[in-house]
């Protein structure tokens, strides 16, 4: 589509939830994984891409910080206006607005449906997932029972926005199972950043089932951000319970995070060091891709609500099955795949049992092993964001004006 470029409004303009902060030369901090899928669109988008992102002084838990100095990035960052004329003038030349599906989006699309420009708006949080953040927060009673209130107010609010939007993309089946029929124009997808030259190739895979089936202790990992609604204290609960049952295993977690100093000492508690060791932060490609495709059996998964975590598609890219918590972004993605493993919620002793069970089969690892690459290679991240960018296109001015270009 980039030979036959019309005339007039043709920009994608992303407007992310994600927050950047000064950096110390002067530039914008985000994530390099946001950056990468800005560029992403761009390499399908026939024209240009452009971030407007707010700022904030506190950095997130995420673990790829980058400061991009102007003209750094593959697409370009801009603050985003706060001032509704001024950010009406700025949108204006878009073909297509692309926001978090966010209450406090509400101005803004306004703002849109006044000046003409459609809106798709991308979603990842269920009202259920939303609800169980929050059960994992430590705060008091009150400012809970205000917090759930306030939760279900919003509701509403997304609910009546997604009338007015011209286009939803669902990350993970929680947001597309409770929004389903509310907008004219929805697509799944499942966030991933592995890329079809990094999924494990058969003939790595088939050296990782011959070496499961010698009988080796399993090696189990986990890697994510050390907070609570990724469950990381539940960790050595199922270590503990595996230890008692007398299966074998090495359990390395890598990651960071305000946990990690709880979970080394409940580790230390159990008196797992022996088998359980926090590895700290590898580089996505150069490190945890290439780790998951060499090492572990299966990711033991502890996720305490259904954020439909990256973390899923990417380590199954890497011939990883997931041996966890049945949250419903997880149980999603064993529905569609039919590789993993669930148990009921905060199960520990079940999940560890289970994993137990697969001590014994070792068989059923292998064969959950290549379902998961059969799923990864389907949505891998190039075809992931192609994708999306189709539907951003399919939803944008760009049909109508193309239709115009050849009448």
């Amino acid at each position: 589509m980039r030979g036959d470029i019309p005339e007039g409004p043709t920009e994608l303009i992303l407007l992310p939830s994600l927050r950047a902060q000064r950096g110390p030369n002067g530039g914008l901090i985000l994530t390099r994984k946001y950056m990468e899928g800005a560029a992403e669109y761009a390499r399908h988008w026939p024209g240009p891409v452009t971030s407007l992102v707010r700022l904030d002084d506190h950095a997130t838990t995420d673990m790829d910080h980058v400061e991009y100095m102007p003209g750094e990035g593959e697409t370009p960052l801009e603050l985003r206006p706060e001032d509704g004329e001024a950010l009406a003038r700025r949108l204006s030349d878009a073909a297509v607005v692309i926001p978090f599906l966010a209450r406090t989006e509400g101005p803004m699309l306004d703002v849109c449906t006044r000046i003409g420009v459609p809106v798709v708006f991308v979603t990842e949080y269920s009202p259920r997932t939303e609800r169980q953040i929050l059960a994992a927060e430590q705060v008091d009673p009150l400012r809970r029972m205000r917090r759930k209130l306030w939760l279900w107010r919003t509701e509403n609010i997304r609910r009546k926005m997604l009338g007015r939007a011209a286009g939803l993309q669902c990350s993970g089946t929680p947001t597309l199972e409770n929004y389903r029929g509310l907008c004219e124009d929805t697509l799944l997808f499942f966030d991933n950043r592995v890329r079809a030259a990094e999924v494990i190739s058969e003939q790595a895979l088939s050296d990782k089932v011959a070496r499961l089936r010698r009988g080796d202790p399993l090696r189990l990992v986990f890697g994510g951000r050390m907070v609570s609604m990724k469950g990381v204290l539940e960790l050595p609960r199922i270590g503990a319970e595996l230890k008692r049952m007398g299966v074998p295993f090495i359990f390395d977690i890598y990651g960071s995070g305000p946990l990690q100093e709880e979970l080394q000492r409940r580790i230390a508690a159990e008196g797992l060091q022996d088998s359980m060791t926090l590895r700290g932060v590898l580089d996505f490609q150069t490190g945890w891709v290439p780790y998951l495709r060499e090492e572990p059996d299966i990711f033991v998964c502890c996720h305490t609500q259904g954020d439909p975590s990256s973390t899923y598609p990417e380590v199954m890219s890497c011939g990883v099955p997931i041996a966890g918590y049945g949250n419903d972004a997880f149980r999603g993605i064993v529905e569609a795949s039919g590789s993993g493993w669930q148990v009921p919620m905060f199960d520990a002793p079940a999940l560890a049992k289970t994993i137990a069970g697969l001590h014994q089969d070792r068989e059923q690892i292998a064969t959950a092993a290549r379902r998961a690459r059969e799923f990864a290679q389907k949505h891998v991240f190039e075809v992931t964001f192609a994708a999306r960018t189709s539907h951003f296109i399919r939803c944008s001015r760009l049909p109508a004006m193309l239709k115009s270009l050849h009448a």
